[in-house]
């Protein structure tokens, strides 16, 4: 009987010691999940001893990560593949566009009636939205594809707010937009000013282009309970009862929206968020439909100021 109870207590601790075993090989095979979820290339889960039932399960394991890395990988392709096309699509079209643009001149040298010059008149238009829309394409596809090197200096954003949107005067009075803006007097950030000079001059076009009314321009220091920074409100006129999805807003190409009827690439609020995104900051937008207004917010952090020299 004796020697019963303790083949018994034996079996039961050997199958206490193997559950132990195998508990911790579940748990293991569960943390190395847990770390290789958030990896771009995750690696293959291992087992410090074996187990046949759980050796089958994380064979299989293996072999879900190894086709979820190909997936991965190839999607990187061809996201690059897609931005190089974009890239060398515009590159490409600038010489004709140019070609274009220098008879177009030529034509206007020549002796035209009225309706040829009416003529004339819309090709230029339309060469200055393609144009437009050979930039913007080349711009994006670039912000997507490479890191722009930020050179940081502090910066009255301000005045360069000011200096930006008086650059646009031709632009602004050609969309028939009043500009209300009173910048504040030496409010300084810290940032890149290439990257703030293009968001400013993009929610500018913006405006211009499904704006109407008075575009009112505020800047504002903004922090937070970790950073400061400056808020950039781009204020304008709407089409009453216009359905604008402001969760959309910002993405490429998005133009269907009926209060964005110009015929534009709808990339300007796309690039605003990139560069935005870039330096730290976001990017929002608010309909109020009472006021038939649609406010456009981008906040920049204050960067690390640069070391002295």
């Amino acid at each position: 009987m004796t020697v019963l109870l303790v083949v018994l207590a034996a079996l039961w601790i050997g199958t206490a010691a193997y559950l132990v075993v195998v508990l911790r090989q579940v748990s293991a095979v569960r943390r190395q999940l847990e770390q290789r979820a958030g990896q771009d290339s995750p690696s293959a889960v291992t087992l410090a001893l074996v187990v046949p039932q759980l050796e089958q399960l994380t064979a299989r394991v293996n072999e879900t990560v190894e086709r979820a890395r190909e997936a991965s990988t190839r999607t990187r392709a061809e996201e690059r593949r897609i931005r190089s096309f974009i890239a060398d699509v515009s590159h490409d079209l600038r010489t004709p566009l140019t070609s274009v643009r220098g008879y177009l001149q030529l034509l206007e040298r020549t002796e035209l009636d009225a309706v040829q010059r009416e003529r004339l008149a819309a090709a230029h238009r339309q060469t200055v939205e393609l144009g437009a829309l050979v930039d913007r394409l080349y711009e994006y596809a670039y912000l997507l594809d490479v890191e722009p090197r930020q050179e940081i200096e502090q910066l009255d954003i301000g005045l360069l707010v000011g200096e930006t949107l008086l650059g646009m005067t031709g632009e602004i009075e050609g969309a028939g937009l009043e500009v209300a803006l009173d910048p504040p007097t030496g409010l300084v950030l810290t940032t890149d000013r290439e990257m703030v000079t293009r968001i400013v001059q993009n929610l500018g076009r913006n405006a211009v282009q499904h704006g109407r009314g008075t575009l009112d321009v505020e800047v504002a220091a903004w922090s937070d309970a970790a950073r400061t920074g400056v808020e950039l409100r781009f204020r304008n006129g709407v089409a009453d009862g216009a359905e604008i999805d402001t969760a959309r807003l910002f993405d490429r190409f998005f133009t269907t929206d009926a209060s964005r009827s110009a015929r534009t690439s709808g990339l300007g609020l796309a690039i605003v968020q990139v560069l935005a995104t870039g330096l730290g900051g976001t990017a929002s937008a608010h309909h109020d439909e009472s006021a038939a207004t649609l406010e456009i917010r981008v906040r920049i952090p204050s960067a690390e100021a640069p070391a002295a020299r």
